[in-house]
């Protein structure tokens, strides 16, 4: 019977609600993650798991319990056949893999990892579509792997010769395959919800991986393979859900043990509890804008964030020495948790991605995940560096240190983007206990990077600009980085502002001086007429020139190698309502020459469809130029234009969208790290290209929807709320809800109509507010009302624009119109 389609017989599917983005193109070329914070899996689309990643070439994808890896994959068969997926969904907290019917037999693969618990579980539909009864052999092959995070591919020792060969087994009494590494006490275990009729281990397992491609799974692995089959009866149309179980620990095998019980104890229910919780993330910052590319890359970064968030155990902390060194560990963090960079290679912790994610874990109420992450930098940092507060760069989850050491050259822009995190979140949550369990650590790390007394990364010269490495991660600059100047003097402002609040005279008269002097040198020192920029770096007298025709000759000598960090000094714009009223300046860059550069960065040589170029045309120390877009470079743009007030769309508008409009690149909903580019192919080999998912990347887009388009800032510590919107042209509103500020959430929204101008807020009661709007340049005001009421108001001229402000409190929703003439 042609087109027969057998009524479901559903016996316990596996049930899932909320969002969701699907792709069915070129699945086999596409990566995934299905993540919680003790474990997660990547694979490829089409429900594959070829080797991924370079750390350790062909490694970084599989099943991971964080510090180490358990397994390379796994294959369902049905009949000796491996079907392929022709679907693939994200949704919230989990993803699904829809193959189609294979003899008859179609397949559906759901997968997720509880919060708090490193195991992985597989839920697998089975549902007869032929007209008859079936009955079919299924079987799973995996490929164990149990590998450390660190050491990598080249460092000394290597990943390969680190890792030893797994060992397999099979206890038919439980239906459990075991795999261990030897001489140490690392354990994956698999195992299901229904028995099976026969398993075992033995290293010809490789389900479908053809012999031809094993190679590429061993170049650094050793491995080994196991069995579970099953033998299924399904009538015509009845469907049968298998749970399938992945558990590992590095702590021995009983706690994969009991991670692996947990996990089936109730998969279902575990399965609903985490899209629960997702879905009530969602749930936060609840945005309307008219634009969807960004209303959808706004409300699925909040998931990214999440599923990027990594807790691990018994951090042993070494500073490996870039590679060179293996040491004994200076101490041990029983428990550690933040937030990966990005997704095959950087799942880890880095001092700069967690600044820049404060932005965006902020905008979307999550700036827990920043506390804890910033938690996590400073106990690292003190273990490492002792007393002198710098903070180090990448901190394995096995707890190695690869850069950030005292005397490493770099990076001194993330001691400084600490101090600026803190205080963001301190701002914002009204948290004095933070602010205080922070302060010496970020007082210590911004008088060392201003001192003269250090090896690589302070102010040696005292001039103003401390030296080191900046996020320009190339030779051929000068020792004084434009972005280690910009945000170093954000980062001695923030410390002001602290140090007023607590009453330390003393910390904020230093921090004052040195942003006052900074302020005073920049603009002459920095400014490079003949190319309306700021030099993107200084050279000391100590600089030897690299190869190049644009390279340090002499000391003091200004170089424009035309990198992204041209934008950082109209990126560090203060929002000034709040601050101390004896904080200076909050502006590093005059204006005018502040737009006068962003004007040069809008051009071709420096932007293109994909973004901020990493590095513009002709530039660098050769003029061969990086015509690369990463989100990072994009987004600091963005907010740099938005701080402007430049709102046209093909200002702040366009690079948002440049990130936005790569939501679904790779992963349905996930934002990458870098976006397809002149000089980027982003479907490259799988072992050589960047992250699907980038921490990030968010930043371009949440934080200048809350803080500029909104014009959302809190000063919780003094119960004080300012709402003044900047909304764009093209625009009739936006709005927010549910957006968390200190213990509580407000409401927010604004548009304008011709010469009429809009904000709208609701939050508790217990608040001062400065309500608001701002308008064009020279704007002239006819009419100011405030629920209906002529009001009261004053205009102060902000980089933004004309700004209009009304005080009232909170309490009850207010109303505000502008009218202009």
């Amino acid at each position: 019977m042609v087109g027969f389609i057998p009524s479901l017989q559903s016996e316990a599917s596996v049930a899932v609600s909320g969002p969701t983005r699907s792709t069915t193109t070129n699945l086999a070329e596409k990566r995934y993650v299905a993540a919680g914070d003790r474990a997660y899996v990547i694979g490829a689309e089409d429900g594959t798991f070829p080797p991924m990643g370079w750390h350790i070439r062909g490694e970084m994808g599989g099943v991971w319990g964080h510090p180490i890896k358990l397994l390379d994959g796994y294959w369902f068969g049905v009949n000796g056949k491996y079907p392929t997926a022709s679907r693939f969904t994200s949704g919230a907290g989990y993803v699904q893999l829809d193959f189609p019917a294979t003899q008859g037999i179609k397949l559906s693969r759901t997968e997720f990892s509880p919060d708090g618990s490193p195991v992985v579980l597989v839920g697998l539909d089975m549902t007869n579509t032929a007209r008859k009864t079936k009955n079919f052999s299924l079987n799973v092959d995996v490929r164990s792997e149990l590998m450390a995070a660190y050491p990598w591919g080249w460092t000394t020792p290597n990943a390969e010769e680190f890792n030893g060969k797994d060992s397999g087994s099979y206890d038919a009494s439980t239906g459990t395959l075991t795999f261990k590494e030897p001489k140490k006490p690392w354990y994956a275990k698999v195992r299901s919800s229904m028995r099976p009729v026969s398993g075992g281990s033995n290293d010809g397992m490789w389900g479908p991986v053809p012999g031809s491609e094993r190679a590429g799974y061993n170049e650094n692995g050793n491995g080994t393979g196991g069995r579970l089959r099953w033998v299924i009866k399904l009538a015509p149309g009845q469907n049968r859900t298998l749970w399938l179980a992945v558990a590992g620990s590095h702590e021995g095998e009983s706690k994969a043990t009991t991670a692996l019980t947990h996990g089936l104890s109730n998969p279902q229910g575990l399965l609903n509890d985490k899209i629960g919780r997702r879905i009530e993330l969602f749930s936060r910052s609840s945005v309307n804008l008219p634009d969807t590319t960004l209303q959808d890359a706004f409300d699925w970064a909040k998931l990214n964030m999440a599923d990027l968030t990594r807790t691990v155990e018994d951090m042993q902390i070494r500073d490996v020495d870039e590679g060179r060194a293996y040491p004994n560990p200076v101490g041990t963090v029983p428990t550690a948790t933040g937030i990966g960079a990005g997704y095959p290679d950087y799942p880890w912790y880095f001092g700069t991605d967690g600044a820049y994610t404060a932005w965006p874990l902020v905008a979307s109420g999550q700036w827990g995940t920043a506390v804890k992450h910033l938690r996590t930098i400073r106990d690292v940092s003190r273990m490492v560096n002792g007393a002198t507060g710098k903070v180090v760069h990448e901190i394995v989850t096995d707890g190695s240190v690869y850069f950030g050491a005292n005397d490493d050259p770099g990076n001194t822009n993330e001691t400084a983007q600490f101090a600026t995190a803190v205080h963001l979140i301190w701002r914002w949550s009204g948290d004095n206990g933070f602010r205080d369990e922070m302060y010496g650590f970020v007082e210590d790390g911004l008088r060392y990077i201003m001192s003269a007394n250090c090896v690589t990364t302070c102010d040696k010269d005292q001039d103003n600009w401390p030296e080191g490495n900046g996020m320009v991660e190339r030779t051929g600059m000068g020792s004084e980085k434009l972005d280690v100047t910009a945000y170093t003097w954000q980062a001695v402002r923030a410390l002001q502002d602290m140090a007023l609040s607590k009453g330390d005279s003393e910390t904020a008269a230093w921090a004052d001086g040195e942003a006052d002097a900074m302020e005073r040198a920049f603009d002459p020192t920095w400014w490079m007429p003949e190319h309306n920029l700021y030099a993107d770096s200084l050279c000391n007298a100590s600089d030897s020139g690299d190869p190049g025709s644009n390279v340090c000759t002499g000391a003091d000598e200004q170089l424009q190698q035309r990198h992204w960090i041209n934008a950082t000094p109209m990126e560090v714009v203060l929002a000034e309502h709040g601050l101390n009223t004896a904080i200076g300046d909050g502006e590093l860059a005059p204006r005018a020459h502040a737009n006068a550069a962003l004007d040069t960065l809008e051009s071709d040589d420096f932007t293109g469809e994909c973004g901020l170029f990493h590095t513009g045309v002709g530039g660098g120390p050769t003029g061969a130029g990086e015509l690369k877009c990463w989100t990072l470079p994009t987004s600091v743009m963005a907010v740099s234009e938005a701080n402007y007030g430049r709102l046209d769309e093909d200002q702040a508008p366009y690079y948002m969208r440049a990130i936005a409009r790569q939501l679904d690149l790779e992963m349905p909903g996930a934002l990458p790290e870098i976006s397809p580019s002149p000089e980027y192919d982003p479907f490259v080999d799988f072992r050589e290209r960047a992250m699907f998912m980038q921490a990030w990347s968010p930043y371009g887009v949440q934080w200048p929807i809350v803080d500029h388009f909104l014009g959302v800032r809190p000063d919780v510590p003094e119960r004080h709320l300012y709402v003044v919107p900047d909304v764009p042209e093209g625009w009739p509103g936006l709005s927010i809800e549910n957006l968390r500020v200190g213990s509580g959430a407000m409401s927010a929204a604004a548009g304008h109509d011709s010469s009429r101008y809009t904000t709208e807020v609701s939050a508790p009661i217990g608040w001062t507010l400065t309500i608001g709007h701002t308008l064009p340049p020279g704007a002239t005001v006819s009419s100011v009302t405030l629920d209906g009421v002529a009001v009261p108001y004053t205009i102060v001229d902000s980089a933004r624009g004309r700004e209009v402000h009304v005080q009232t409190t909170t309490g009850s929703a207010h109303t505000l119109v502008v009218t202009t003439e």
